[in-house]
């Protein structure tokens, strides 16, 4: 860790000592205005937080919050310009690198348990003892999603299906929802909290999970390139908010819970509330500490986050989702971590635990 570090270019390093620090606020300044793209997803909760305990104000931060239903119409809103930061699941990250050169810059969550193929109470039994009923079947799917990924994998290689034999129908998560709850379609790829609404309401099964077939699936905290260059240090306070709730969660987890049905009930996800201790039990969050261990180069020079990256854009190549790999070392970036890491009162800012 220290020799990475210590390897960060001179530039750099002259910016962070010539620079006042940037955890300082003047409060009589105007709040900048930032423009946060999220999900109703468990690593939102971040930013919900955020509001309610002060946060984004402690660092002179006024955001303006849009909610997409799945990562691909996120994507098509940030090549439009319509955000500056936010996150995603790591399909959708990759295909933002691929087409526009969106900067992955932290982790929000680890994510194979809760990536899924579900299917009717009545069927579920019967796909998982016989895989081949499966066979002709077509399945909804958020397409260009961590969902499509784990879908595509279970069904390759925990039940032996070839590609062309099912067909996927590309539904947003809502959708999918209905037309399960409908009876019109039996089995479906969807992703939690969506999983429980589904248990709960129709008796759907999990019959595989990204985890099942061993997918490094995450959602990432990403920033728009333009807009990582021209405020560096917004970028560096919009990861600092996100993993103060980290430390605040693993502090405080009955609160936390009690926060996560907020957040949830605040978009129109309701979801019994025995499933919310296994959605943070499935969604494992990361500190700074960790993170940097996570976005650290190893011996080959590839950093964790860049090797899964490389696996998630080998899977959209296969899928013709995109023609070509992104170069990794372009848009996955640990250096708003290390602005963090090297300025005591953002790094301290950003391990707090207390409110």
């Amino acid at each position: 860790m220290n020799r990475w570090i210590g390897a960060v270019t001179a530039s750099f390093v002259l910016m962070l000592a010539t620079a006042s620090p940037i955890a300082a606020q003047d409060t009589t300044a105007q709040a900048y205005p930032l423009r946060v793209a999220q999900q109703p997803q468990r690593w939102s909760l971040a930013w919900y937080l955020a509001r309610e305990k002060g946060w984004w104000k402690a660092l002179g931060i006024e955001p303006t919050m849009s909610m997409f239903a799945s990562g691909a119409p996120e994507v098509a809103a940030g090549a439009s310009g319509s955000w500056d930061v936010g996150g995603a699941g790591d399909i959708p990250a990759v295909l933002g690198a691929a087409r526009y050169g969106l900067l992955t810059i932290g982790i929000a969550d680890e994510e194979p348990a809760i990536n899924t193929i579900m299917a009717s109470k009545d069927m579920a039994e019967r796909y998982a003892r016989d895989p081949s009923l499966i066979k002709g079947k077509t399945i909804p799917v958020a397409t260009n999603s961590t969902g499509h990924w784990a879908a595509s994998t279970c069904l390759e290689k925990k039940f032996g299906l070839k590609p062309d034999e099912y067909r996927f129908l590309n539904l947003s998560t809502p959708e999918i929802n209905a037309v399960l709850t409908s009876g019109q379609y039996d089995i479906s790829m969807v992703w939690s909290p969506n999983t429980y609404i589904l248990a709960s309401t129709i008796g759907a099964k999990v019959i595989c999970t990204g985890k099942d077939v061993a997918l490094p699936i995450t959602s990432n905290l990403l920033a728009m390139p333009s807009f990582a260059d021209q405020h560096p240090d917004i970028v560096a306070k919009f990861l600092a908010i996100y993993l103060r709730s980290v430390e605040w969660e693993r502090a405080h987890p009955q609160q936390t819970i009690e926060y996560l049905s907020a957040l949830y009930k605040s978009v129109g996800v309701n979801i019994p509330r025995e499933h919310l201790s296994q959605e943070m039990q499935d969604r494992p969050t990361f500190t700074l500490a960790e993170q940097l261990k996570m976005f650290e180069p190893g011996p080959g020079g590839t950093s964790k986050v860049a090797q899964w990256s490389d696996q998630v854009a080998e899977f959209m190549k296969s899928a013709q989702i995109i023609k070509r790999a992104p170069d990794v070392k372009k848009y996955v970036t640990g250096k708003y971590l290390l602005m963090i890491e090297n300025d005591p009162q953002l790094k301290a800012f950003a391990e707090n635990s207390q409110d």
